[in-house]
């Protein structure tokens, strides 16, 4: 036979009666429950913690910082044990909870001293969930914004409302796609889990100094994804009533492609094309970082400079695709036999630099070993045998005052010194 049950449960009231499960069904409506704090700050038993999610004794023996967020944690437990050590105390808190599916509700707690009405010893808390109450009222949705809904969910940007804590109140279908995350996971302080961790602090910032100055902000960032990674661009509006900040407003832009683009173009201004090693821009770019370093615990900077012997004859006589296969593994190579914190570059022709911080004298002689070392190995090219020398020049300094580009020189002018010395030996 068909089912037409729409999908619910054909079980009477009779299937529930021996073993609590109608209490727990009906349990999952109520908006206020009851919660016991022991004298140690851990959650009794007995406690239901239905509207977060959770079954009747998920959270029994759990401390209450467990469920309360962590910005909320010392006004919560101000108020808990003022209530043990006060006698008639009675007090309410606003608070965030977790809920089981990892989203913020907000609760407004009534804090009771439990010997007062009871045996116990400890604190219990009426709590009631106002997520919603609160929502409505940052969103006011009275007249025109009952219009900005509208017309947020029509727009192809995500947008995000909220109050001046960062509290989300609305977030729209764009932002849910962007964000990759459903509308009750945004809402409340779950959004800042769409944003990747080491880029959070940073949006967190953004949204502070909207509130706090009253300024428009922007601000870009990843968006945490089971897929490949994906940008967001946002633009932060502060929202004003009589000239208080009382939120914001962000309308967030999905940027990737465009960060993608963006991030090829940059590639391709610092890098060399061929051999892909950082070009002499991003190589001066990387000297000056250095030389700032000299203040702060490195002690030395030393360059490298790598001239191919003969390689023009390879060009000459192999042609200049040969030529190029020459210099793409000379840079591999260079690149290999250098530390992982090296620079190595490649200036143009046959010409390459290294930068090396805080070597000794004794390690800048090994590094000159393994150059030389690695490119007396013939190369074998389109079948061919190439062969082909190196002379190679270096500059050290620990002077922070230094040009940089008078070290480069140093080093480019021990190099020529070098290959005058190898022709006479040759």
């Amino acid at each position: 036979m068909a089912d037409t049950s729409g999908g619910r449960s054909d079980e009477g009231p009779d299937a529930f009666a021996s073993d609590e499960r109608m209490d727990r069904e009906l349990r999952k409506f109520a908006s206020e429950f009851l919660v016991f704090v022991t004298t140690k700050g851990e959650l009794a038993g007995a406690t239901k913690f239905n509207t977060l999610g959770y079954d009747s004794d998920d959270q029994a023996g759990h401390h209450i910082a467990e469920l309360i967020h962590p910005e909320d944690l010392p006004k919560v437990f101000d108020i808990i044990e003022r209530a043990r050590k006060t006698e008639g105390f009675e007090e309410s808190v606003l608070a965030r909870a977790r809920h089981k599916d990892g989203s913020w509700r907000l609760f407004d707690a009534r804090v009771y001293d439990a010997s007062l009405r009871s045996k116990l010893q400890g604190a219990v808390l009426r709590i009631r969930d106002v997520t919603e109450e609160h929502n409505a009222r940052v969103l006011s949705p009275e007249g025109d914004d009952n219009r900005f809904l509208s017309l947020a969910e029509m727009l192809p940007l995500g947008i995000l409302l909220a109050d001046a804590r960062g509290w989300v109140a609305y977030a729209n279908r764009g932002a849910r796609q962007i964000l990759d995350r459903s509308g009750e996971l945004l809402v409340g302080y779950g959004w800042q889990r769409a944003v990747v961790t080491d880029d959070r602090a940073e949006v967190e910032a953004a949204t502070e100094r909207a509130v706090e100055s009253g300024d428009h902000q922007q601000v870009t960032f990843r968006v945490v994804t089971g897929r490949a990674q994906r940008w967001a661009h946002a633009k932060i509006v502060p929202v004003t009533t009589e000239d208080l900040v009382t939120g914001w407003i962000a309308s967030i832009e999905d940027v990737t492609e465009r960060h993608h683009v963006e991030s090829t173009l940059a590639h391709q201004a610092t890098h060399d094309p061929l051999t892909g090693l950082p070009n002499r821009t991003l190589f001066e770019d990387r000297l000056a970082q250095a030389r700032g370093r000299l203040n702060r615990g490195s002690t030395s900077i030393t360059v490298l400079f790598v001239d191919l012997d003969g390689f023009k004859e390879i060009n000459d006589t192999l042609g200049h695709r040969v030529g190029d296969e020459v210099l793409t593994e000379i840079g591999t190579r260079l690149a290999t036999i250098m530390r992982g914190v090296d620079t190595v570059a490649r200036l143009g022709g046959d010409e390459f630099v290294a930068l090396c911080e805080s070597l000794t004298a004794d390690e800048r002689e090994g590094v000159l070993q393994r150059i030389h070392q690695a490119l007396a190995v013939p190369l074998m090219i389109d079948g061919l045998i190439v062969t082909v020398g190196a002379s190679v020049g270096t500059a050290t300094t620990s002077d922070p005052g230094m040009d940089m580009v008078d070290l480069l020189a140093l080093a480019d002018q021990s190099m020529y010194r070098d290959k005058q010395a190898r022709k006479q030996a040759g």
